[in-house]
């Protein structure tokens, strides 16, 4: 079988996460597939952006960092626009915007590389939720698009508007709970993700993968997904493991066939 390796936030080891050059640069490198995040501006826009707030990845046009925190939902699409959110990567990015979940989108169609939309998306309220499907339904994206989800709720709500949607499950991994989602998702639209044990997901508290939750999560989902690697020996560990997805940021390249 062989594995694809997602680019967590695009290639954003060495490029500005969550905007078009991350992007591009991923699949530059032939990695399968991109996870992105999204938030709402004041005037809801959405827009790629992971933290709360813009200060992590936001500059003012002259470099200098933002004094105080401000929350994108505080912005109009048009001020969120107006920082730069190239030069905290390094000044060869200078220039580089906050992208559009259109802009986003319409990447991925004219490249041929899936998106994976993260589990933020449950935080959305109705209105947000209507804006988001909305835009999906518009841009006929369906087709190379992907939802996360770690509730139950939220993947049945997406499978109300969207049938033949893939959705990528990160939440409990109990039986019962692998047991109610792949009764809500059909086999070959579902992924499950497993949390691969190192620094980077320390933080979590669902159970790190092995040999003996993969093949729990086999009974119930055809692929799975493993989160975040950045070693490259850390593949030697998961070379004879069935799985189909590695999520890393871009310290690994894609793997050879």
């Amino acid at each position: 079988m062989s594995v694809i390796l997602e680019a967590h936030r695009g290639l954003s080891a060495y490029y500005p996460e969550n905007t078009l050059a991350a992007f591009a640069a991923a699949k530059a490198m032939g990695y399968g597939m991109i996870e992105l995040d999204n938030k709402f501006t004041a005037d809801h826009r959405c827009v790629c952006l992971h933290n709360r707030t813009i200060n992590k990845t936001a500059r003012y046009p002259d470099g200098r960092a933002l004094e105080e925190e401000i929350a994108i939902r505080d912005l109009t699409f048009a001020e969120a626009r107006a920082f730069d959110y190239g030069l905290w990567k390094g000044e060869q990015f200078r220039g580089v915007q906050i992208p559009t979940l259109e802009e986003a989108i319409a990447f991925s169609a004219d490249n041929g590389i899936p998106l994976k939309f993260d589990n933020v998306l449950q935080k959305f309220d109705d209105e947000e939720h209507e804006i988001f499907f909305s835009t999906v339904e518009r841009m006929q994206a369906i087709g190379h698009v992907g939802f996360t989800a770690s509730r139950i709720e939220f993947v049945r709500k997406v499978m109300a508007r969207f049938p033949n949607a893939q959705i990528h499950y990160d939440g409990d991994i109990s039986e019962t709970a692998l047991a109610e989602v792949a009764d809500a998702v059909p086999a070959n639209q579902l992924t499950v993700w497993l949390r691969f044990a190192n620094n980077r997901t320390a933080w979590c508290k669902t159970p790190a993968c092995d040999a003996a939750l993969i093949d729990l999560t086999h009974r119930y989902a055809e692929k799975i997904g493993l989160w975040l690697l950045d070693k490259p020996e850390e593949l030697e560990t998961v070379r004879g493991w069935a799985i189909d997805y590695i999520e890393t940021e871009g310290e690994l390249t894609p793997l050879p066939q």
